[in-house]
């Protein structure tokens, strides 16, 4: 072979090592700027249709919070479940399940050291009930205030216990305002960047995301006591106004009498909202971004956009 041949040999080999290298550092590096990929799923059926799936496969969503039921006020003021939710399809068996339970703020009133064994409970019969298997985790999504503080917080230690003796964590919900207070028990929090305004004015324009509601708090967020994951939004509102005046959010055509001269009003988030939003966690909190949920997977919300839209909000 001359030395021609063994020169060209080298370089060749040379070339495409250099190729290969290129290659699985952009891989490497593509899927270290992307978070945890995740979604809410926020419904009283569970239904994984087609346009589902596709956006499961597409975006790579690896866990899903699920909710599973509610807690509310009963007719004799002590806490009852409420809207439990019905398993029409399975879940995809590579997607990870966090049940999550909601409970309404007054309950917490009334509340006593039952409530925690009886969620506790409930969530494991239904994962039962249902084939949901390998639960790592538990969610409870509570609008908690100082009045309520104390109870709510014995109430996730009890439940923490419990769940920990049998190897599952427990996290909470974080809204903006709470950011303000100490830290719940759990073992981690999702930062909910969402209801940041007063959706009851008629003034208020973007009450679902406006950073210039939330940057009042972000101070206070990178100090937050807590492992934290983000919470951004999809939804919208259909809001009905009379003579000025709030009346409720409209779910469908008919469930709210509209009468004349009532106003409904759409309000809804902006791609560009998201993102800021996203900017402005990252810059206080830049781990609070290593798990990105988006609420919720409704058809409407995970077609109201475009595929690469999705995929700069999950990029890091």
């Amino acid at each position: 072979m001359s030395i021609f041949a063994v020169m060209k040999r080298n370089i060749i080999y040379i070339v495409v090592m250099a190729l290969l290298a290129v290659f699985l550092l952009s891989c490497d590096g593509r899927r270290g700027n992307s978070a945890v990929r995740s979604v809410y799923y926020w419904s009283t059926t569970l239904s994984i249709d087609s346009v589902k799936q596709q956006f499961m496969r597409r975006h790579n969503i690896s866990r899903m919070y699920l909710r599973y039921f509610d807690v509310v006020d009963g007719d004799d003021g002590m806490p009852v479940p409420n809207a439990t939710l019905r398993f029409l399809t399975p879940v995809p068996k590579d997607v990870e399940v966090v049940p999550v339970v909601y409970i309404v703020n007054s309950c917490m009133a009334a509340a006593d050291t039952s409530l925690a064994p009886k969620i506790y409970r409930r969530v494991r019969q239904m994962n039962e009930t249902n084939g949901i298997g390998g639960v790592k985790e538990i969610q409870i999504d509570c609008d908690w205030t100082m009045r309520t503080r104390s109870v709510y917080f014995s109430f996730l230690r009890q439940l923490r216990s419990m769940a920990g003796a049998d190897g599952i964590k427990l996290s909470a919900t974080i809204r903006l305002h709470q950011l303000s207070q100490p830290a719940p028990p759990v073992d981690r929090g999702v930062l909910m960047m969402y209801n940041t305004g007063d959706f009851t004015d008629l003034a208020c324009r973007k009450p679902i995301l406006d950073m210039n509601d939330a940057a009042p708090y972000m101070p206070r967020l990178a100090g937050y006591g807590l492992p934290l994951a983000a919470a951004y939004p999809l939804y919208s509102w259909r809001i009905l106004f009379r003579r000025g005046r709030y009346v409720g959010i409209m779910h469908a055509d008919d469930d709210l009498p509209v009468l004349p001269g009532d106003s409904i009003v759409e309000r809804r988030v902006e791609m560009a909202d998201i993102l800021k939003a996203k900017d402005a966690v990252s810059r206080k909190r830049a781990d609070a971004n290593s798990e990105i949920i988006l609420f919720d997977m409704s058809n409407q919300n995970i077609t109201r956009f475009k595929s690469e839209d999705y995929e700069k909000i999950y990029l890091r």
